[in-house]
């Protein structure tokens, strides 16, 4: 436990700057990846050792006191200073790359594009060990305390993250041959509104654009299945349960091996950007580094 002079552990002033940036005890709790106790304890530690109330807690809400406000302002880029140089130091006195990579990513880009280079990364720096407990694609469930490095599909918000683009996603309409032959090829978008769709939560509307001309048309009929999981939607769309659109990555196999078809290729849905988010400000540990560059250079290669 590193301690200051005047008795405060640098655990105490992290918990206090947690709670300045998510606004609750829970939320604060859930990025030190400790329990609320803890971090309450941690609390009423710092403000002991300080002899000053640094946050005030009701019932709904927990805000800093002016003090604490200007106490964490202050100690805040000090305390990313001393954790960037203990870093760089850490890694300068070890030849090869080590440290622990923590990861978000949604599922089915992780089966079908992401698990392959991870597995390769890890072949090449076997002192790096990497940690993916988050399966998700929702754009406002991470921060920096969680998670290193996050990959998402789609436009992203601003964060406190850097968004590096690194791909594109593109979704097609497919089907099995079998289910086309009993139920006719679909001509034009409107035509989909009398066949089954297949959608992947959450996208229950498909957009098409038409490639020859800038008409947009959306499909927004009810589907026959819905479900999170993009592997799911393409077994079902095997199983001649309906027609789906989903990213190229994820049939790429289905259509090689003549389980699924594509169909109406003048019309296609408008590509979505695949983001990694890592760190935007401060020094990044070197395993981190080379794996944003790695995943970077891996994705320009496949593109």
């Amino acid at each position: 436990m590193q301690r200051c002079k005047n008795g405060m552990k640098l655990d105490d002033l992290r918990t206090l700057i947690a709670i300045a940036q998510h606004g609750s005890f829970r939320a604060a709790a859930s990025a030190l990846d400790i329990p609320p106790t803890t971090l309450s304890r941690r609390l009423q530690r710092l403000e002991d050792t300080l002899g000053s109330q640094l946050v005030i807690r009701d019932s709904r809400n927990v805000s800093l006191t002016p003090l604490g406000q200007s106490y964490t302002d202050r100690c805040q880029p000090l305390l990313s200073e001393l954790e960037a140089a203990t870093s760089e130091l850490h890694d300068s006195s070890h030849s090869d790359p080590r440290g622990a990579l923590r990861i978000s990513a949604p599922v089915g880009l992780l089966t079908y594009r992401l698990t392959p280079l991870f597995n390769q990364f890890l072949a090449q720096y076997p002192e790096i060990t990497l940690s993916l407990t988050h399966l998700s694609n929702q754009h406002h469930d991470y921060s920096p305390e969680q998670y290193d490095v996050v990959f998402r599909v789609g436009e992203q918000a601003d964060s406190s993250f850097a968004a590096a683009c690194i791909g594109q996603s593109q979704r097609i309409l497919v089907a099995s041959p079998d289910y086309l032959a009993q139920f006719g090829a679909p001509l034009h978008p409107d035509d989909l509104n009398q066949h089954s769709r297949l959608a992947s939560v959450p996208e229950f509307e498909w957009a098409l654009t038409n490639k020859g001309q800038s008409e947009t048309i959306w499909i927004n009929s009810p589907v026959r299945m819905a479900i999170a999981d993009l592997n799911s939607i393409k077994q079902a769309a095997i199983h001649r349960l309906g027609i789906a659109c989903l990213p190229n990555y994820v049939v790429t196999d289905a259509l090689a091996s003549g389980q699924l078809t594509t169909m109406m290729e003048q019309w296609h849905s408008p590509p979505r950007p695949i983001y990694m988010l890592y760190q935007r400000m401060g020094y990044l540990p070197a395993h981190i580094r080379l794996f944003i560059d790695f995943m970077r250079d891996a994705f320009q290669h496949s593109s």
